[in-house]
């Protein structure tokens, strides 16, 4: 079991933590008013920041994108060797894709950072139906430097059904932070309905 904390309470870390739970790990919410949300929707709790960062071994940023830099620089002492999964998307934020918001987080952590961006061509629906209805099980992409790192994601990923598809160094990320906005256009175009998932054949 692994001891996981989300850092946000939306509807992709609400997602991300009941698959996890289902899988059998550890998850706790970390959300700056945690006296107010005493429970989530999925029945995990809630904590402050730090206490959700203290004692887990990953860590998920499920934030804004425009509030993860922030936070990762004030948190970064606690995050110091954590395992960190920057699941942001930046859409207009970094609109000439020379850098990746994860490449921003790292930045923002300091050196020996062990950031994985994933997740962000994963809409909230899909992450509790790992299988599409013709049976195909879904990919997550990711990218990261640190290769211990990317193979604990990789199990933590297909704990939870999913097919985990390392996308390469950290920087590749650029090209995942693309890819959102076109699948959302896509899934739009063709009345997806949240349910569109991109799919690498090997």
């Amino acid at each position: 079991m692994t001891q996981i904390a989300i850092i946000g309470t939306g509807r992709m870390a609400q997602a991300l933590g009941l698959a996890w739970k289902n899988a059998g790990h550890g998850v706790t919410f970390g959300s700056r008013s945690p006296s107010v949300r005493s429970a989530s929707d999925v029945g995990v709790p809630v904590k402050a920041h730090r206490d959700a960062i203290r004692g887990s071994e990953v860590v998920v940023l499920a934030l804004p994108y425009r509030a993860v830099e922030g936070t990762a620089r004030a948190l970064a002492s606690e995050l110091t060797g954590k395992l960190v999964v920057d699941i942001s998307n930046p859409f207009d934020a970094l609109p000439d894709n020379r850098v990746s918001g994860a490449e921003i987080t790292a930045r923002a952590l300091g050196p020996g950072a062990r950031v994985i961006a994933a997740f962000k061509d994963n809409f909230a629906i899909t992450l509790g139906r790992p299988r599409d209805e013709h049976g195909r099980q879904r990919d997550v992409h990711y990218a990261g430097d640190d290769e211990t790192a990317k193979r604990t994601f990789a199990r933590l990923v297909t704990d939870m059904g999913f097919t985990p598809v390392d996308c390469g160094p950290l920087r590749n990320a650029r090209v995942l932070d693309a890819m959102v906005p076109l699948m959302i256009e896509l899934d739009g175009r063709y009345q997806g309905k949240g349910q569109s998932s991109w799919k690498f054949l090997a």
